[in-house]
């Protein structure tokens, strides 16, 4: 595969994200049923409602640019607590690749940092806290390294994929620290984030597609 993702890549990379998330709706219901309102698929869902949209009709010539119009529609678009978290990291990677007419594999981590480090910084959260950020973050570091050993970016994207998967698994042996699920202390353990499994959905939609020639 060409080491260089363009944005027409990024732009089917989202909509496949989209596709994923909806296909996965029911189960982030019934993830959230015990340890919130049963409601996080329809809530994440509703946050990347607009992404498609913004997709097919953004005239932005930039990657830059479009991943902020898309951080934009996330915040308004009504997706509970998730769209200022989701619509802070599109932003923030926004800025990050501002000009950015294609993506070298630097630029992939570059974007992959900010992203994480809006979750973190909007959510105030940590590792460990039980959040999407025990999925992201990790994925990030690992692709990181797999970026600073030299290797290709398939290996790149397929190593931050599973990073992700386990950051996923992780949450389910945490106590809750964040969010309405912190108020059952002890008896959120056992549970698989909701927000942890959405954000490793993301992250295989997104990665995976990139992956695809």
């Amino acid at each position: 595969m060409t080491e260089v993702i363009v944005l027409e890549k990024v732009k089917s990379a989202l909509n496949r994200v989209v596709e994923n998330l909806e296909k996965n709706r029911q189960y982030l219901n019934d993830l959230d049923s015990p340890i919130g309102d049963s409601d996080h698929g329809e809530s994440v869902c509703n946050a990347f409602h607009k992404v498609k949209e913004v997709v097919s009709d953004s005239s932005a010539q930039d990657i830059g640019t479009l991943l902020q119009e898309i951080g934009r529609s996330i915040i308004f678009s009504g997706g509970a607590a998730m769209g200022p978290l989701y619509g802070t990291a599109f932003m923030d990677a926004g800025t990050a690749l501002a000009g950015k007419k294609d993506l070298s594999r630097e630029d992939l981590v570059k974007m992959w940092e900010a992203f994480a480090k809006g979750i973190q910084r909007r959510g105030k959260v940590e590792l460990g806290d039980k959040t999407m950020y025990d999925t992201i973050y990790p994925s990030f570091q690992v692709l990181k390294q797999a970026f600073e050993e030299g290797k290709p970016l398939k290996e790149m994207l397929q190593a931050a994929i599973e990073a992700a998967h386990q950051g996923m698994e992780s949450t389910k042996d945490l106590v809750s620290k964040r969010g309405r699920s912190s108020r059952l202390g002890e008896r959120s353990r056992g549970h698989i984030d909701p927000g942890a499994a959405s954000s490793y959905f993301i992250v295989e939609a997104f990665f995976g597609s990139l992956m695809e020639d």
